[in-house]
């Protein structure tokens, strides 16, 4: 069980009635590296956009960028060369919970020759700290986070945790004070043993890829440190794709449908309603098999 510090929401009663006020909706937000804001689905519920850049620039031509148009690209750009894939995890965030707005931050730049720059942890440390400031504004509740790499140690401890990743985890810490869950890819490796970092990260919630038949799928990593183990196979507007990143986008959405009001709360709620899965080397008791 993820530990998270607790809040108390104490509730008035008043003499005279006051108006009824609509729940703000549920903010779900998307790191990843660019999205095409002209699909109708996903201009519906795109309630902000953000940019933030390592090397290129955003279309402001500065490495940061708050506001309409910072994280898109156009169609023929932004679903092609890698850079659809930020695309295909607004859909599938969408299809799993068509009520929950969404915040896309786009880490990924786009070369002078048309190409998608790389990005690293420091894009997704800077992501998550522009969340903490905001949470609040946009009633965020999820972060989804499907990069990772798997440059990683062996035994026990082989998630690479260093100095240098304080902020990082006091981003995550902050966010799961707050009620917000920072939800990151397993990855895609085959490791039965090993999950991406930072998806390692004991603060993270660790997403596992699973079958339509609730099994454990055979490309996701899986590890002790995986959390739940989630859908990842979606047909969307523009084809279908399975990993453990559909997966992250899916539960990230899927905690915003289930939200309970606090972090551990719908942490708890879905270990409630987790069911048990068979991998090719463990079985675990924390697959979620049904997200709509």
């Amino acid at each position: 069980m993820k530990k998270v510090a607790v809040g108390i929401v104490a509730v008035l009663s008043l003499v005279f009635l006051q108006p009824v006020h609509a729940e703000p909706s549920k903010s779900i937000v998307i790191i990843d590296t660019a999205i095409d804001s002209s699909i109708p689905e996903l201009k519906a519920k795109l309630v902000q956009e953000v940019c933030i850049l390592g090397s290129m620039v955003c279309p402001n031509g500065q490495r940061f960028q708050e506001g309409v148009g910072a994280a898109t690209l156009p169609s023929s750009v932004a679903l092609k060369g890698g850079f659809e894939h930020g695309t295909i995890m607004a859909l599938v965030a969408n299809r799993v919970n068509p009520d929950a707005d969404i915040i896309f931050v786009r880490i990924a730049g786009l070369t002078k020759s048309g190409t998608m720059d790389t990005y690293s942890i420091n894009e997704v440390t800077k992501a998550l700290t522009w969340v903490v400031a905001n949470k609040q504004k946009y009633n965020i509740v999820s972060v989804s986070a499907s990069q990772g790499n798997h440059n990683l140690g062996t035994g026990p401890k082989y998630c690479p945790i260093r100095v240098t990743h304080a902020e990082l985890i006091g981003n995550i810490d902050k966010l799961s004070a707050a009620g917000v869950a920072t939800i990151f890819a397993a990855g895609n490796n085959r490791d039965y043993f090993r999950i991406d970092f930072p998806a390692c990260i004991p603060q993270a919630v660790a997403i596992g890829g699973a079958t339509e038949d609730n099994a454990m799928a055979p490309y996701s990593n899986a590890a002790p440190e995986v959390d739940f183990y989630s859908l990842g196979v979606f047909d969307t507007q523009i084809g279908r794709f399975a990993g453990t990143s559909a997966a992250t986008a899916a539960f990230s959405a899927s905690w915003a449908k289930n939200y309970k009001g606090t972090y551990q709360a719908t942490y708890d709620y879905f270990v409630s309603v987790s069911k048990p899965a068979v991998g090719r080397t463990t079985t675990t008791n924390r697959l979620v098999s049904l997200l709509g």
